[in-house]
């Protein structure tokens, strides 16, 4: 799919179609040049690759844009920094206490949250703004031949004409399945007769909504990988006349698509569905319809899932949709025996209570994803499983044999939190052992370790000695009374130094 701004249309006669690039040696040779790009830039900045696909747009601006878009989907694009962004901005703020009057005073300021920061000036002065589109770093390309590209452009067009349909009829051949399964997965609202599938489009509904849309264009692929298929759809295109209704037509003797290479996983329903991917839960991972629920005799796919420890909560998004579909909507929610591990996040304005809903974990949100709210439905869930957990390790003998024994490891071998491990270390207070990190080191461990610190100045060579005995924490440093002592950015400076008292 392109954006609509790139859509190039031709009409005649009340009919419509996107203007396809022609399988050409012109269109070919444009397309080469655009891969060779996208391949020399690897290892470059996002902005030095924007710079030269400007230089040759106007060659032709809206096909190489296209091409450039579906190019960009193939690449790996992240940030290339030693240190986060804004860590890195809110250390140089803080130091300059938001304002320096000279270049002289800035560097000084620099200088100081870089050594803050156990970084050089130079890898801070590029961290500061590394998380700024043009700085971030092309990692990967997948190479495409410039045919494929061509067919891929050609379907992306189709998609995005189809964001201005009314509806949409087809057949199809064989595939139903599948083609089905898609239709109940995108929420499309479908009649059939006689071996024709009606879909209504999103200027057909009272609302146009970009849920809609977009799940019109995700089912085209499908259909196309039938063998034997054609759609027609009504277009709705604004003229010099005002608004009018265009038809388009198509089936599977056009040759200039390819379908097996396209994917849609960057692309969401809705633009609170694709807020709600980026948010972090206190360590709830956060997955996209992750699993096919029964609800009576339909599916249903959950929007999200969170998932920690082994839990996993469900997460549901209504917006605004149709009065019918709102029904359905609450028809199989009510019918799923997952209901006590969903959250339902429901739109305000939509024409309902939310006792409909028969859920105690019901959050109401407007524009924006209510995020402390879910976090207390979380912490619900995370209270509940430490309980669980707790109760269980009660009446499980945990060996402590070795002289320091990893937490991680512990609790995944009886499939419990760490959290839960730590709450049994501490109700149990474990003679012997000292909870130090993620770990529990025995006294002999503790004094062996601290036998062989003394004398011993260098931070690295103090190292080497915890790794010898299999502690990652450098808490232990405190635990035995040291204190780390940085001498400018080189870590091979830093010394230990042991407290008096």
């Amino acid at each position: 799919m392109l954006t609509s701004d790139l859509l190039v249309t031709k009409s005649y006669r009340g009919k419509i179609e996107p203007a396809y690039a022609a399988l050409d040696p012109e269109h070919m040779e444009i397309s080469d040049s655009l891969i060779d790009i996208f391949q020399r830039h690897v290892g470059k900045t996002y902005g030095e690759l924007i710079e030269e696909i400007e230089g040759i747009e106007e060659i032709n601006y809206r096909l190489i844009r296209g091409l450039a878009q579906i190019l960009e989907r193939r690449c790996v694009i992240r940030l290339d920094s030693p240190i986060e962004p804004t860590d890195a901005r809110r250390t140089v703020f803080e130091e300059c206490k938001g304002a320096v009057s000279d270049i002289k005073e800035r560097k000084v300021v620099i200088d100081r949250a870089a050594r803050k920061l156990s970084v050089n000036p130079a890898e801070l002065e590029k961290a500061l703004w590394a998380d700024q589109e043009e700085n971030l770093m092309i990692k990967e390309f997948q190479a495409v031949t410039s045919e494929n590209l061509l067919r891929q452009y050609n379907l992306s067009l189709t998609q995005t004409l189809l964001f201005k349909a009314t509806g949409m009829e087809f057949q199809i051949e064989d595939n139903y399945q599948q083609v089905f399964r898609k239709i109940k997965q995108l929420g499309l609202m479908y009649s059939i007769e006689l071996n024709k599938i009606y879909l209504d489009g999103p200027v057909s509904l009272f609302k146009l909504t970009e849920r809609y849309g977009t799940a019109l264009a995700k089912l085209l692929p499908i259909i196309m990988k039938c063998s034997r298929w054609s759609l027609k759809s009504s277009i709705l295109k604004k003229t010099m006349q005002g608004k009018r209704i265009y038809d388009f037509a198509l089936d599977d003797t056009r040759r200039i698509f390819s379908v097996e290479t396209v994917s849609d996983s960057g692309t969401f329903d809705s633009a609170i569905e694709k807020d709600f991917s980026t948010f972090g839960f206190n360590g709830w991972s956060v997955r996209r319809e992750p699993a096919v629920l029964q609800a009576g005799q339909y599916a249903f796919i959950p929007d999200f899932s969170l998932e920690k420890n082994g839990s996993r909560i469900y997460v549901e998004i209504i917006g605004f949709w149709t009065p019918e579909y709102l029904k359905n909507k609450i028809l199989k929610i009510n019918q799923l025996k997952e209901k006590e591990n969903m959250i339902l996040l429901v739109d305000k304005n939509l024409a309902c209570s939310g006792s409909e809903f028969k859920t105690e974990n019901l959050i109401f949100y407007n524009r924006k994803i209510p995020y402390l709210e879910i976090l207390k439905v979380l912490r619900k869930y995370e209270e509940k499983q430490l309980t669980t957990e707790v109760e269980k390790l009660k009446y499980i003998e945990i060996p402590l044999e070795e002289g320091v024994v990893n937490l991680c490891e512990t609790a995944e071998k009886y499939s419990v939190s760490m959290d839960a491990l730590k709450a049994v270390n501490k109700q149990n207070n474990r003679d012997g052992y000292l909870l130090v990190g993620d770990q529990l080191v025995n006294n002999q461990t503790l004094k062996a370790v601290q036998n062989e610190l003394v004398g011993v100045k260098k931070h690295s060579e103090a190292l080497e000695i915890l790794r010898k005995y299999g502690i990652k924490s450098q808490q232990i440093f405190d635990v035995l009374g040291y204190k780390v002592k940085w001498n400018g950015l080189d870590p091979e400076n830093a010394e230990i130094l042991k407290l008096e008292g």
